[in-house]
């Protein structure tokens, strides 16, 4: 899954988990309508965006992310009183190459996963998911330093709007993709 926060955008047609993993924001992603009678929707295709980041907001460096493998799906298990989607899920297959513009060293990556995204009243958002997750954190965030992580695990994030992302729990392994492209 791809995850991108920190500046507003959108999950998925937007991820994300992947996210986003996409330009994503502090916003639902959207499912189909179906389901509403109290239970989840059916599974949809979700994909992700290629993305670029510019130098020095995430990595010292120009970081360009392409999808290599997107096999996500997405489905609503809640809604709120308005029919939004109050809480989602996204799942599946997800690789993404990482180039450092600069130097033109890149890496690629498998993020599959599965995690659940509940969206709040307030904007904020609380992302649980065990797997892998690409997730870019941008300078200027309070909770963690700018990077392109690589998380694997069990992961908790909270999403505060118009702040960004903050890594609640990891239970698991971390890669910084500034510092593995670096050279």
């Amino acid at each position: 899954m791809l995850m991108r926060v920190g500046r507003p955008a959108r999950w998925g047609a937007a991820v994300a988990v992947a996210a986003a993993f996409c330009a994503a924001s502090v916003g639902p992603a959207v499912a189909e309508a179906g389901g509403q009678d109290g239970g989840p929707s059916a599974w949809q295709p979700f994909h992700a965006a290629p993305f670029e980041q510019k130098a020095g907001d995430v990595c010292s460096f120009a970081l360009k992310g392409d999808i290599v493998e997107d096999g996500e799906r997405i489905r609503t298990l809640a809604w709120d009183a308005a029919g939004r989607p109050a809480v989602q899920q996204v799942t599946g297959p997800l690789t993404i190459r990482f180039t450092n513009l600069s130097t033109g060293a890149s890496v690629v990556r498998a993020v599959p996963g599965i995690a659940t995204m509940t969206y709040h009243p307030d904007g904020s958002q609380t992302w649980s998911g065990t797997g892998h997750m690409a997730v870019a954190i941008h300078t200027g965030n309070p909770y963690d330093p700018p990077g392109e992580y690589i998380l694997n695990g069990r992961i908790d994030l909270e999403l505060h709007p118009g702040v960004g992302a903050e890594l609640v729990a990891l239970q698991g392994t971390s890669e910084n993709l500034c510092d593995t492209l670096a050279g």
